[in-house]
């Protein structure tokens, strides 16, 4: 944390800024969102990470970063684990184009790759070659049933026996949406014709079939909160 903020206050920050309002400037309109965005990595140590870590067994080697956006969780996992290595994929190329910036800013770009997917394409990993993958605020944004199928079964095809798969949304339980704030959208996604629809840790489950993936180390009360986080671990 201590270098992730000092990083926050040097010359090359600015330039890093500067990337972001090339490529995205639409998030210069909201001041407070705007400082959570160029922030993002130290809210990814302060939040995500303490939760991921209740969750390992290891330290892992190769981690594949579903959703990568604008790639705070790899660097923020790079940061952590200096051993690490990180890929990352976003159908976003602007945030794909801001990670690869914000990785060369926290200086692992080294072991950091992050890389443009079209929508509907297998991940471009081998089968079993990552020891992790995470996924954070993705799936409530998939809201097909047959593409969301196909995006958690391939998380699971990339990990290797005994590997993990960490997963932050918002908690389909839950009645309000958490980013529309609409009520009824987790419950009644084609009635309301929701545009986000959370997820929950048996969703995953059934989606990933056939591969068998079971709950590792489970933090009951998250699976309840309005945003959950759970890990899954693959079995042979």
């Amino acid at each position: 944390m201590a270098r992730a903020v000092a990083v926050s206050r040097t010359a090359a920050f600015d330039d890093f800024v500067a990337v972001v309002r090339q490529e995205s400037p639409w998030r210069f309109h909201g001041v407070n969102e705007l400082e959570r965005f160029l922030h993002n990595v130290e809210h990814h140590l302060r939040t995500t990470m303490p939760r991921l870590l209740a969750s390992l067994d290891r330290i892992p080697r190769v981690v594949f970063d579903f959703g990568c956006g604008s790639g705070s969780g790899s660097i923020a996992l790079a940061l952590l684990f200096p051993e690490i290595q990180c890929c990352g994929v976003d159908i976003s190329a602007a945030d794909v184009t801001i990670a690869r910036a914000r990785a060369r800013l926290y200086g692992v770009d080294d072991r950091c790759e992050f890389s443009v997917i079209g929508e509907g394409q297998a991940l471009p990993a081998p089968d079993g070659s990552s020891d992790l993958c995470i996924c954070c605020s993705v799936l409530e944004y998939i809201t097909q049933p047959d593409v969301r199928r196909f995006c958690a079964q391939e998380m699971a095809r990339v990990l290797v026996e005994g590997g993990l798969l960490f997963i932050s949304v918002p908690n389909r339980l839950y009645p309000v949406e958490l980013h529309s704030h609409k009520f009824g959208w987790n419950y009644f996604p084609k009635l309301l014709n929701a545009r986000i629809i959370g997820s929950t840790v048996w969703e995953i489950r059934r989606l990933a079939r056939p591969h068998v993936l079971n709950v590792h180390r489970p933090q009951l009360l998250r699976l309840l909160t309005p945003w959950t986080n759970f890990c899954l671990k693959k079995q042979a």
